[in-house]
Parts: structure tokens; sequence; C-alpha cells
């Protein structure tokens, strides 16, 4: 039998995506879902529950389940409360649900405080004593690990970068307020952008960098001014939380040749000059949300890779 496994779930506006585990950060087998098109509370579990199921195997012995998600959530009760990129969710109780279905423990975070967690304990950055982390996709989050240890804050809704204000009484965020940064750098924004300028709407972020290739002039403008309020977002986290290393992840990051260089530049340019002595800033290993969810678990119980 094997034992110390640990199932990863990454939930998001797209997809539920499930893995199965090891403490080196092995993925023994994986599961994807499409997030149900009518989304709703019930479609949701069933779905999360057949998902998990496909990686199930009676013969293996599982550490718990680590869940991760968009927010705002109630990571003490374990519920999704809702989502800005997932209309339909409301106060989803996800930890009593798995650990009624499946009989061991549960534990759920932010999805950005489970990359954090999962890129301090198996990325490449795992030497750093603190890492703030960015998930650039659909949305934009954030997640800072010391230690070894999680800042997740008050029921698990601290470090979200993304509602931080870029420009004051800017574009409508999913959210409900304007200005956030998430409004100006993450898939949303990128297609909402485009759309306003051009009338033209893009499928996905794909779309969006393939008209920078074809060197698109409003494409390159959107994300000229998106790099700078991304920028002036991350400085205000580096002066607030002073992290030795700052870490993008996310789909986004697949297009990091075209914005990288730009990001880091202004990010080292606008913090105090002496952090740059130890600031370390870039991609992060490119591994699944899971993995990260079923760093969660590990952590819990302290357990470390190796």
């Amino acid at each position: 039998m094997k034992e110390g496994l640990a199932i990863g779930v990454d939930i998001g506006g797209g997809s539920i995506r499930v893995g199965v585990y090891n403490v080196k950060g092995v993925e023994l087998r994986k599961a994807v879902s499409p997030t149900p098109k009518n989304l709703n509370n019930d479609s949701f579990l069933n779905t999360l529950k057949t998902t998990i199921s496909a990686v199930w195997e009676n013969n293996e012995s599982y550490t718990g389940i680590g869940v991760g998600s968009p927010g705002p959530l109630d990571n003490e009760r374990g519920i999704f409360i809702a989502s800005a990129n997932m209309k339909g969710i409301n106060n989803v109780p996800i930890k009593d649900f798995l650990e009624r279905e499946f009989k061991i423990p549960c534990s759920y975070e932010n999805d950005a405080n489970c990359a954090a967690l999962g890129e301090a304990y198996f990325g490449n950055f795992q030497s750093a004593s603190s890492l703030l982390i960015l998930t650039l996709g659909t949305g934009l989050g954030g997640g800072f690990v010391e230690a070894g240890k999680l800042y997740s804050g008050y029921l698990g809704n601290g470090i979200e970068i993304g509602h931080t204000t870029a420009v004051f009484d800017g574009r409508l965020c999913g959210c409900g307020q304007r200005g956030c940064v998430e409004a100006y750098f993450s898939t949303e924004a990128f297609k909402g952008s485009y759309l306003e300028k051009t009338g033209t709407q893009l499928k996905d972020a794909k779309e969006f960098f393939e008209r920078l290739d074809a060197n698109d002039p409003i494409a390159f403008e959107i994300l000229k001014f998106g790099t700078l309020a991304l920028a002036h977002a991350v400085r205000g986290a580096i002066h607030l939380l002073n992290p030795e290393a700052v870490v993008f992840v996310g789909g986004i990051t697949n297009a990091y040749n075209h914005f990288g260089a730009d990001l880091e530049s202004r990010i080292r340019s606008l913090i105090f000059p002496i952090l740059n002595d130890r600031l370390k800033i870039g991609v992060g290993s490119g591994f699944s949300g899971s993995l990260g969810a079923a760093g969660l678990v590990f952590s819990k119980r302290g357990i470390r890779n190796g």
C-alpha cells in the first residue's frame, strides 16, 4: 500500500484539476473536468466529487485533500463564498462535503496561497527564506510564505494583490470595484480592454498575445499599461512584506517573453535600491495548481519534501 499521498484540487473558472502526489511532489495520476456551464452549488459539487473519484484508488493511503480556489472564501469553515470569475457559486461547503464523501481531512485555501506553498515546497525558489507569489491568469492573485509558513490573513483572504488599486475610479473589476490591478493585468483584463478599444472579442490570453506577435499597436498599448500597473502593485507589496523572492506563476507566464523584462526592470527601478541587493524576481516552476494544493496538505501536517 502506498502511504503519505495527498490529493490536490485546483478550482478555476474554466476547469477543475485534480492530482495525486507523493511527498516529493511527483504526480501519480491526474484528472481534469470542465467547470459546469450552468454553474450552481449542486453542479459544482457533483463535478468536484466525480473528478476526485477518477483518481481515487482504494488500496492507497491518503494524508488528506487540499483544495485551492479563487476567493473570497472562509478557510476555517471550508466555504467557497463566491468568485468574480465563477458566477453561480454561493457559499459552497467544500470542506464538509469532501470530508463526508471521502472520509479524510480536507484543507482549503485561496488558490494563490496554494501556489505560494507549492513554490515554497517544490519550486525553483524553495531555498528563499520568504516568497511573494503572484498568479497571473483569469484573474490576478497573491500569496506569501515566510520560513515555510503561509500567511493567509483573516479566513484565508490575505494578499489579494489583484484587488489593490491601480487607477482611481478606473476600469470595472469583476469584484465590483473600479481600478483594481486585476482589471488591467489578467486574461479578463486583456480581453475586456481589447474589446473596449477595438470592438473585437478575443477568445483567450493566447489570442491576445498572438495580436502582439502581429505587432498590433492596441494590444501593445494595453500590455504596456497593464505591466506598469502590475509593477506598481508589486512595488507596494515588496515595501510591505520585504520578500527575498517575487515569483510569477500561472498561464500568462507562458508569454513572459512579451513583458517579463519590462516588468522586472520597472519593479527594480521603483523599489528602495537597497532591496535589489537581495531580491530575486522570476517565473515559477510551472507546476500545476493541484500540486500547490497538495502542498497545503503536507504543510498542515509538517511534512517537507524529502
